[in-house]
Formats: structure tokens, C-alpha cells, sequence
């Protein structure tokens, strides 16, 4: 059994975001494992705009605090999104910033970086309104996955063990539900 942590960057409750976490959480849970869900738009620890004088004197707040609480529970931990201006939503962005802090997802070691999420895998879900295809040949969905998997996920010592991109989801969901069922097979 894992302990798999849902974090959800969307704004919209009725998102397809939010059908995704939850095709993958009931599909975990009919598993065996423990999930649990963040929703960072409405949780009760939203946390103010990261600015640098932060960065130098950050001591962890009661929300850091739950968050890192959080995240070092999970052996898993999923990031669901929509990709928007070629990222994800800068509340996600934020949550990053205050949350994976030196010392507690990564130290420098004679000037290098340590991750020091070891344990931890993460798959990550997001989707784009125009086609796959379009992001695919402009690189966009490259410099995606490449930015979290390196920048994020590796520099502090997680494992990348999935990254889907569904495109050309918009509001006539012609596709979603094909994409929820191979959420399923996951």
C-alpha cells in the first residue's frame, strides 16, 4: 500500500482537472492505497505570493509546515493542472517555491544540489485545449516535462514515473472520456 498525495492546481471545481484526480484517486483507492487530495485553490493553508527576501530567511509557518508534513507522508505524489501559457498555473509555481525549501526537499552539498525526496515518485497529469500534436511540434511539451522532471522533480530527489498530456481538451469534451478511462489503467 502507498500513500499517495493529489494535488490539484485548478481553479474550477467542475474542471476536467479536478475529473482526472479523482478518476486516479477512486482507481488508487480500489487499490489498496491511501490517497489524499489537495486542492490548492481552496485548501484552508493557501499560502501569500513567494517573494526572494523569503527565499534567504524562510521559517517554515504552520502552512509550510502541513504542506512538508504532507508531501513527506506520500510515497507518491500526483500533479494534476491545466497547461497554460506554456507552464502550469502560478499557484502551483508558488506552492513549489514555499514548500520544496532548502533543507527540507534539497541541501547543497560543496555547491551542488541533493535532493532529499528520495522515497518519492510523481506523476503528473495536465492538458491543453489545442491538439497534442501542436504542442508536440513546437516543443512545448518537451520543455514541460523536461522543466519538472529536472528542475523539480530530480533536483530534489523524486523519481518521475509518469507525464501525460492530453490535449485538445476544451469545453465540448469530446475526448474526456477515452483519456479518464486510461487514467483508469494506470
Amino acid at each position: 500500500m502507498k500513500n499517495i498525495l493529489i494535488i490539484i492546481a485548478h481553479p474550477k471545481e467542475e474542471s476536467f482537472s479536478f475529473a482526472m484526480a479523482n478518476t486516479y484517486k477512486e482507481n488508487a483507492e480500489r487499490k489498496g492505497n491511501s490517497v489524499e487530495m489537495l486542492d490548492l485553490y481552496r485548501d484552508s493553508h493557501q499560502q501569500p505570493f513567494f517573494t526572494y527576501e523569503d527565499a534567504n530567511i524562510l521559517t517554515p509557518d504552520d502552512a509550510v509546515t502541513y504542506y512538508q508534513e504532507k508531501i513527506t507522508k506520500a510515497d507518491e505524489i500526483v500533479f494534476v493542472f491545466p497547461y497554460w501559457w506554456g507552464s502550469f498555473p502560478a499557484i502551483l509555481k508558488n506552492f513549489f517555491d514555499w514548500n520544496l525549501s532548502r533543507g527540507f526537499a534539497f541541501e547543497y552539498v560543496n555547491s551542488r544540489p541533493k535532493g532529499l525526496l528520495r522515497d518519492k515518485t510523481v506523476k503528473v497529469f495536465t492538458t491543453t485545449g489545442a491538439p497534442k500534436f501542436v504542442y508536440a511540434i513546437t516543443g512545448a511539451n518537451r520543455r514541460l516535462k523536461n522543466m519538472i522532471k529536472e528542475q523539480i522533480v530530480a533536483f530534489c530527489g523524486m523519481k518521475l514515473e509518469g507525464f501525460y498530456i492530453y490535449g485538445g481538451v476544451d469545453t465540448s469534451a469530446k475526448n474526456t472520456d477515452k483519456i479518464l478511462e486510461e487514467i483508469k489503467g494506470l
